[in-house]
């Protein structure tokens, strides 16, 4: 399989907003071509989202209690994203047989960079004896194994976006946790900022029973909880040098303390947290770019955008969104993970000492056929 040049791939992603599951059907060689042929987003039930925070919310604290917590719960998440890939399969009208590999990224429900380990829910074996397609997961566990983070993964698919869209631009990646990539002097970057939509869409459903402010627009009606922010901003995360990455929970404290403030209120000052970790990590890089270009859910929320838009337009700095040149900016990760699936298979590097301090460039995912 490793000797063709081009493959036909269906990336999955389900990411730490934990709002769905995204299908992407693409065609690769890992390195310098993809298309996109056919994508799309399916949301979960309220009672499979809520199974998925109860099951996070009752981690055990031990490592080895965790793992095996994990395991006992691997079957309910697959058996979702299983009968997704089935419907996605459907909807693409493409025959298995014409379908090489498919790229899958589980439910990550724990992240501990400190101790290098990390919990996604899926059972890559399970998928392959219910669908008979090839599938390739695990992208993290050979880079935690050899001392890195194993997050962020998915560095060198934005590294190709770079290449195609402007080479002294910033991917910053604003899902459930924010994450930014770039080049500088030929090195590929990568790593956590902060919050992205975790926290503020926590709160729009603590409040609302919403699953997102829509818009920006419950952020736009509050004021800033001067005590709180501040406190976030001398968080020592922020005077961590990369590469580093974040658990969705690290900042949860800061919720707690947001849920008794007035509801509007408690979600401006969650948005502007997020903010601030962009351009906190940002600065702190100290480097030459001319343009931020946004993905994930966040880019659409019109305050986090503002905001943004407001703090680098002084710098001259141009902010764009990834849909502008062409791609669907809810769809970049699942894309990425169909990408990552054929650099697995030619052994081509996912992820280096600059993106999760692994020690030296490797590849990763486990095949399984």
């Amino acid at each position: 399989m490793s000797n063709k040049k081009i493959y036909k791939v269906i990336g999955i992603m389900s990411g730490t907003s934990m709002d769905g599951l995204d299908c992407s059907f693409i065609e690769t060689d890992g390195k310098n071509y993809c298309k996109i042929i056919k994508e799309f987003s399916y949301n979960y039930n309220i009672k499979y989202k809520n199974k998925l925070k109860k099951i996070i919310k009752n981690l055990p604290n031990s490592k080895n209690k965790r793992i095996i917590y994990a395991k006992k719960n691997e079957t309910f998440v697959t058996n979702e994203i299983l009968k997704l890939i089935n419907k996605f399969i459907k909807k693409i009208g493409n025959k298995k047989k014409n379908i090489d590999l498919i790229g899958l990224s589980g439910q990550t429900i724990y992240h501990n960079p400190n101790n290098n380990y990390s919990l996604q829910l899926n059972s890559g074996q399970s998928l392959y004896n219910n669908i008979n397609i090839p599938v390739i997961s695990n992208f993290r566990d050979k880079d935690l194994k050899l001392g890195g983070q194993g997050a962020p993964i998915g560095c060198y698919y934005h590294k190709y976006l770079i290449n195609k869209i402007n080479k002294k631009s910033i991917i910053l990646n604003i899902g459930g946790v924010s994450n930014i990539t770039l080049l500088y002097k030929k090195k590929l970057i990568g790593f956590d900022v902060g919050p992205g939509n975790s926290i503020i869409d926590d709160l729009v459903y603590f409040f609302y029973k919403k699953n997102f402010d829509n818009n920006g627009q419950y952020a736009k009606k509050g004021s800033l909880v001067k005590k709180i922010y501040n406190a976030y901003k001398k968080n020592i995360y922020f005077k961590k040098k990369y590469p580093k990455s974040l658990d969705r929970n690290h900042f949860n404290k800061y919720l707690i303390r947001l849920k008794k403030n007035k509801k509007n209120d408690a979600i401006y000052t969650a948005s502007l947290m997020t903010v601030f970790s962009i351009i906190k990590s940002i600065n702190i890089l100290d480097i030459n770019f001319n343009e931020l270009i946004l993905t994930g859910g966040g880019r659409k929320n019109n305050f986090i955008l503002e905001k943004l838009s407001s703090y680098f337009k002084k710098k001259k700095i141009k902010i764009s969104l990834i849909d502008d040149y062409g791609f669907n900016g809810d769809l970049i990760e699942s894309q990425m993970f169909g990408y990552l699936a054929v650099r697995s298979i030619k052994n081509l590097p996912i992820s280096t000492t600059t993106t999760t301090g692994v020690k030296h460039s490797i590849s990763g995912g486990i095949l399984y056929k």
